[in-house]
C-alpha cells in the first residue's frame, strides 16, 4: 500500500461493461462478508464516511484485491481499442480511444495480457487462503463474457475457493434462467482475437459447457445460499450492523436466506 509492492489475497472477477460503483460495491460487500452489494451501493452513494468505518473496524482497509483494470497495464494493451457503442454512461457521448504511443502487445506476444491463468496458478500454490470474487453485474452479462468464464473455470479446477457476490438474491432469482443454456461457443469478448484463444484451449466444447453449467449452478450458486453455522452468526453480525443506518433508509437489506 501506499505505492509499495502488496500481494493480492483475493482475485475479481468482472465484466468491463459492468458499472464501477457496482464493481466497487461487490469488493467492499466481500471485504465485509456480505453476500449481495444493492444495499452497499447505496450507502457508498449517500455514506462513504460510514463505509469506511465499517471497513476500519473490520481490519479490511489493508486488504489488497487484484482486479485486471489496475493490475495490467492497459496502456500495454486495449487503451487504443474502443467499440463504437461504449459511451460514458453519464454523458452519454462516445468514449476517445487513448491516444498514447505505448507499444502495444497483444495476442501474438508473450506478454501480461494473456498470462491470467499463470498468475492464478502460482497465487494459489503459494497462499492456500488466496480466492477469487465473482463480481457479477445487474444483467448477469459477466457469465457471457469469455475472458471471465475463462477466470471462473481456471479458478474451479484449481481449487480456489470462489465467493459469488451480486446485486440482490432477487436479482440472482429473476436471471438464474439466463446461466442454464450458456455456451462456450457464444461466449463474447472485445476482440475476437480473444475468443479464439480461449476456445482453442479447450479441447472438448460440450464437456466444457456441462462443467460450466455444474459450477455455476452446484458451486457458485448453491454455495451462495447455503450458510454453515459460523456463516450464520456472521450473517446475525451484519444484520447488526445495519441497525446504525436510520430506519427511514431504504438502504436495509432485506431477508435473503429463502430466495433460492
Amino acid at each position: 500500500m501506499d505505492g509499495a509492492l502488496t500481494r493480492p489475497s483475493r482475485m475479481v472477477t468482472h465484466n468491463w461493461g459492468n458499472l464501477f460503483r457496482n464493481l466497487f460495491a461487490a469488493v467492499v460487500a466481500d471485504a465485509l462478508g456480505e453476500s449481495s452489494y444493492e444495499s452497499l451501493g447505496c450507502l457508498i452513494d449517500q455514506d462513504l464516511d460510514q463505509v469506511e468505518l465499517w471497513l476500519c473496524r473490520a481490519n479490511a482497509l489493508s486488504t489488497a484485491y487484484w482486479i485486471c483494470a489496475f493490475c495490467v497495464n492497459q496502456h500495454a494493451g486495449i487503451c487504443s481499442h474502443l467499440g463504437s457503442h461504449e459511451r460514458d454512461s453519464v454523458t452519454q457521448q462516445s468514449f476517445l480511444a487513448c491516444s498514447c504511443i505505448a507499444p502495444k502487445f497483444l495476442n501474438d506476444a508473450e506478454c501480461e495480457m494473456n498470462k491470467f491463468d499463470s498468475m492464478m496458478h502460482w497465487l494459489a500454490a503459494t497462499d492456500s487462503s488466496f480466492y477469487q470474487v465473482v463480481a457479477v453485474d445487474v444483467g448477469f452479462e459477466l457469465f457471457g463474457r469469455a475472458w471471465c468464464v475463462a477466470e471462473l473455470a481456471e479458478a474451479h479446477s484449481i481449487g480456489m475457493c470462489q465467493q459469488l457476490k451480486v446485486v440482490s438474491a432477487a436479482a440472482l432469482a429473476e436471471n438464474a434462467h439466463k446461466l442454464r443454456d450458456l455456451k462456450v461457443q457464444e461466449m463474447k469478448a472485445s476482440r475476437q482475437e480473444d475468443v479464439d484463444e480461449i476456445l482453442a484451449k479447450i479441447p472438448d466444447h460440450e464437456a466444457f459447457n456441462q462443467q460450466l453449467h455444474n459450477l455455476i449452478f452446484y458451486s457458485l450458486i448453491s454455495g451462495w445460499g447455503d450458510l454453515d453455522e459460523q456463516q450464520q452468526l456472521d450473517k446475525a453480525a451484519q444484520i447488526a450492523r445495519w441497525q446504525v443506518v436510520p430506519t427511514h433508509s431504504p438502504l436495509k437489506p432485506a431477508s435473503e436466506n429463502n430466495v433460492i
